[in-house]
Order: structure tokens, then C-alpha cells, then sequence
């Protein structure tokens, strides 16, 4: 014990640490007993989830309302790439708005549109017929039933766009404004004289190509003005080139006033066997210079077309919900 005696100390030290390590290698022993337990517990839970997965089983609550929202988002993106199939690119909600909820903000909302529409008419320097309601007389005094409110809406915003373009392009008067009257009311306003049902509804004779589709469908229109055919060329280019998607449909134009005497042109139709002298003479007095100002009657029927999303829409979420409830 001399050795303990002469360094104590030391050999103390080296005493706990001797018992240190032997108390780890106990320690260290049951951990290892216990990681082995993990290890085999977690192989059982991944086995399980493995088993859990292959077999699909149904959705959580939790996982439902993740479907639920996912497919919100994806019939947003349909509805967004469908908007840009729909013949056009402009915005669909922000053209039309919200419908009024009643027949009576309905009957503002024509008022309104047609005070906008005189006034476009005065600052653009269009004669109009006095009194013109822009083809809304019918509402002169009422506003429109329930079940037409979202028709007549439609139209405002439809007519208005025309009598943009119409105003801009330089004309001379306009005659007319119509619109399509409701199915319900084609026989009516074929079968009508008064001036409400000749004035501003017409019918569209035959359904055409685009009401053909079941795809499709259309609101049409007919604007009769008078003007030279450089307005009537304006009109037609700003129709076309609009982002809006119209379709003309049939164009008239009858010869309204011509430079030049309507009496001298009428003596040589009347009798074509005139001598030469006296047709030199005559002739005077119906000359038309190359770049006459000739005012026409014109007359132009289009139609708004409408790409009709329902039976489409229809079969997506019905895939969508059979989806969500497999």
C-alpha cells in the first residue's frame, strides 16, 4: 500500500474513473437492448404504413377539405383557360358587372344608359330621331320582369360598346338601334305593327351557322344610320378589331342622297335614245366628281357571340366530385 500512501490522490482519481467507465458500460449495455426495440418497432410502423398506403384507403375529414380546396383552385384555372377559348380575350366580369337585383335598379340602370347614349350622340355630332330611347322605349316608363333583367343588362353593355364604335366611325344619323327580343317574345314581335315591336326588337331569321352548335350561342343586333362608306368601312374595322366577339351577320345599303340633279338623271333613265347633243348638255348637270359625297342608308345585323360553358362545366365537375368521393 506504500504506492497509495505516496500518491493518493492519483490513484483516487484514477479509482472513480475506473468506476465511471464500468458504470457506462452498463448504461450503454441496456441502451443497446433499447435501440434494438426501436429498430424493431419502427421496421412493424413502416411495414404498416406501406400496407396502409397500397391499399388507398378513403379520405380523412383533414384530407377532404385539402380536396375540396385543391379543386376549387382547379376549376378557377378551368374557368380562366376557358375564358380564353371563348372567342376572345376580353374580360367577361368586368364588361357585364353585376346585374341589377330588381326591376326597378333595372329601370335606373336603362335610364342611365340611355342618357350616356344621347349624350355620346350630341358630343360626337350624330343626329338621332327625337326622343330615341336607343331601343329600350319598351322600358320608357317600367323596368323589365325578373326573368329578363339579366337579358336587358346584357344588351346595355352590348349596345353600348356598338354605339361607341358606331359614334367614332363618323356617321351621319342614326336611324335605329334593335335588339333580339327573348324567345318568349319572337312570336309577339312577329306577329306585332306598334312602333315598340317595329321599332327596336327584330327577329333574326334562321338560327346560322354559330346557333347551330350546341356549343354556342348569340345575342344579335341591327343598327341602321345613314353616312358615307368611309364611316360604314370605319364601323365594320372597329367591330372587327375589337376584342369583343362579334359576328356581322348580313350588311344593306340603299343610295340615300347623291351630289348631282336628281331631275336630269331621271330624263336620260327615262329615255336612253337622247342625241348626243342634247346628252352633252344634260350631262352637265349630273356630273359626280371622282370623290363624291354620296350619303347611304346602311344597315347592319351582328351578333354577340357567347360560348356556352354549361354542359362542359357540367361533366368537369361531375369528374371532380366522383373524384372527391372515390
Amino acid at each position: 500500500m506504500f504506492w497509495l500512501k505516496r500518491n493518493p490522490f492519483f490513484y483516487l482519481t484514477l479509482g472513480l474513473l475506473l468506476v465511471v467507465a464500468i458504470g457506462g458500460m452498463l448504461y450503454t449495455s441496456k441502451d443497446a437492448d433499447r435501440l434494438d426495440q426501436l429498430k424493431d418497432q419502427y421496421e412493424s410502423k413502416d411495414k404498416q404504413l406501406q400496407l396502409f398506403l397500397s391499399r388507398s384507403p378513403a379520405p380523412t375529414n383533414a384530407n377532404l377539405a385539402v380536396l375540396d380546396q385543391n379543386y376549387e383552385q382547379l376549376m378557377e384555372e378551368f374557368k380562366k383557360s376557358q375564358a380564353s377559348l371563348n372567342l376572345s380575350t376580353f374580360d367577361k366580369d368586368l364588361f357585364f358587372g353585376k346585374p341589377p337585383s330588381n326591376s326597378n335598379d333595372a329601370f335606373f340602370m336603362i335610364a342611365k344608359y340611355v342618357e350616356d347614349s344621347r349624350r355620346l350622340a350630341i358630343s360626337s355630332g350624330v343626329k338621332t330621331v327625337e326622343g330615341s330611347r336607343f331601343g329600350f322605349k319598351q322600358y320608357e316608363n317600367v323596368g323589365p320582369s325578373k326573368e329578363d333583367i339579366t337579358r336587358v343588362h346584357r344588351q346595355t353593355k352590348i349596345m353600348e360598346a356598338l354605339l361607341q364604335a358606331l359614334f367614332d366611325s363618323g356617321i351621319g344619323e342614326l336611324v335605329s338601334i334593335k335588339r333580339e327580343g327573348s324567345e318568349e317574345a319572337q312570336p309577339q314581335v312577329k306577329g306585332r305593327s306598334d312602333s315598340i315591336s317595329n321599332g327596336e326588337l327584330f327577329s333574326l331569321e334562321g338560327d346560322g351557322l354559330v346557333r347551330s352548335m350546341d356549343s354556342f350561342d348569340s345575342l344579335a343586333f341591327r343598327l341602321e344610320f345613314k353616312g358615307q362608306s368611309l364611316a360604314m368601312r370605319g364601323f365594320l374595322n372597329r367591330i372587327t378589331g375589337s376584342s369583343l366577339p362579334f359576328s356581322v351577320h348580313e350588311v344593306d345599303v340603299r343610295l340615300e342622297r347623291e351630289s348631282g340633279s336628281d331631275e336630269g338623271r331621271s330624263a336620260i333613265i327615262d329615255n336612253p335614245f337622247l342625241s348626243e347633243e342634247s346628252a352633252n348638255v344634260q350631262s352637265r348637270a349630273v356630273q359626280v366628281p371622282i370623290i363624291s359625297e354620296n350619303e347611304s342608308h346602311f344597315g347592319v345585323t351582328l351578333e354577340f357571340l357567347e360560348f356556352i360553358d354549361s354542359g362542359v362545366l357540367t361533366e368537369v365537375e361531375q369528374v371532380g366530385k366522383g373524384s372527391g368521393n372515390a
